[in-house]
């Protein structure tokens, strides 16, 4: 890991989190937590009979992206499909109105079919949406409803964390899934390819670092930074006042902030959902995240996948909140086959990380 590199991801992931713009998107809709501007959320869709991806992107309240990605699949003597519908919706009706639309992709006949496939998805997720009562600002919200596209009754997961429709997944009755998060992301600028470019993850990739080295054996240190204590060992640098570089296995780091306007818990919500999300061309893995919440703490873990670099890394934030909006915070990334050799080395780091009173 290059060092200068580590510090500007790390100062633009805080400045990303709490500064970037949020809006209402979906007509008629008011979500718990707002989406942001560049926020799109891609699924793994069974009611096909090859893999395929389904990706939402919202742009603004007006202008949407719907792609339509299946891999090369020759068993079944498939070519790779990539069809992206970019179109507009009126704001102001409080009914779903399409006002523009451009389409991309598009070859064979039947391609059309999958056109309107995405059309009749995003009219009933933005309706299913609007018809959702059920607060979902605390927990996750199951309901049975009748859906025609997945064969009738189905049970959908709403969950506030997933941008744009908030549904998580959708299963049959006896729990089959059909239609599930496989990422969340946010673009961070107009050259950002990585919606355009997702062509999926199946399960847990192997990061590409070979003979990952076993840690525990140096002296232990202590380090104290704005009140936060944490214990490493001598195979630490101090880089900075508060950043520590294991070699090139792994980065920490310890900062504190106070959320503006001290809207403690809308804030926090809104920090959660951008620390599960992936950023430029490194895709955060929804089945392998976690979130959870004891007290004043929220300890946040994701795996990431770098495509490009074949890089996994793992990813931990642990927040404590300390009142009037004030947050300690703790930041440590690890390539995940490091991790993997040394769970009990890097868990005791975290269970050790701790803030004075």
């Amino acid at each position: 890991m290059n060092e200068s590199k580590l510090k500007k991801i790390i100062l633009s992931l805080f400045i990303t989190a709490l500064c970037v713009s949020s809006v209402f998107s979906l007509p008629g809709v008011k979500s718990y937590i707002p989406d942001s501007s560049g926020e799109y959320v891609y699924y793994k869709d069974k009611s096909f009979n090859r893999t395929s991806y389904i990706g939402f992107l919202f742009y603004d309240e007006s202008t949407y992206a719907v792609r339509y990605f299946a891999p090369e699949d020759t068993k079944k003597s498939l070519l790779e499909k990539n069809i992206v519908l970019y179109f507009s919706v009126n704001p102001n009706n409080p009914q779903l109105e399409f006002t523009g639309e451009k389409i991309t992709g598009v070859i064979k006949e039947e391609d059309a079919e999958i056109v309107n496939y995405l059309h009749d998805i995003f009219y009933e997720f933005v309706s299913r949406r609007q018809k959702l009562l059920a607060d979902i600002s605390k927990e996750n919200v199951v309901q049975t409803q009748d859906f025609n596209q997945f064969g009738g009754d189905v049970k959908i997961k709403f969950n506030r964390y997933v941008p744009i429709f908030n549904i998580e997944s959708i299963s049959a009755i006896d729990n089959t899934p059909l239609f599930s998060v496989e990422t969340i992301g946010l673009l961070t600028s107009s050259d950002d390819t990585s919606f355009a470019n997702y062509s999926g993850v199946e399960g847990l990739p192997k990061d590409k670092k070979k003979n990952p080295k076993k840690y525990g054996k140096a002296k232990k240190i202590e380090y104290t930074f704005e009140g936060q204590k944490l214990a490493l060992d001598e195979e630490w640098k101090q880089s900075m006042e508060n950043l520590w570089l294991l070699g090139d296995d792994a980065v920490l780091t310890v900062t504190e902030f106070e959320f503006p306007e001290n809207k403690t818990e809308i804030n926090k919500e809104i920090f959660i959902r951008k620390l599960i999300q992936g950023t430029t061309m490194s895709y955060a893995l929804w089945n392998f995240k976690s979130i959870v919440e004891k007290d004043n703490k929220v300890t946040v873990m994701n795996v990431y996948f770098q495509p490009e670099t074949e890089n996994v890394t793992r990813d931990y934030k642990i927040l404590i909140f300390s009142g009037k909006g004030k947050v300690s915070l703790l930041s440590l990334t690890i390539f995940d086959s490091v991790y993997q050799k040394n769970k009990k080395y890097f868990d005791s780091i975290l269970l050790n990380y701790k803030l004075e009173k």
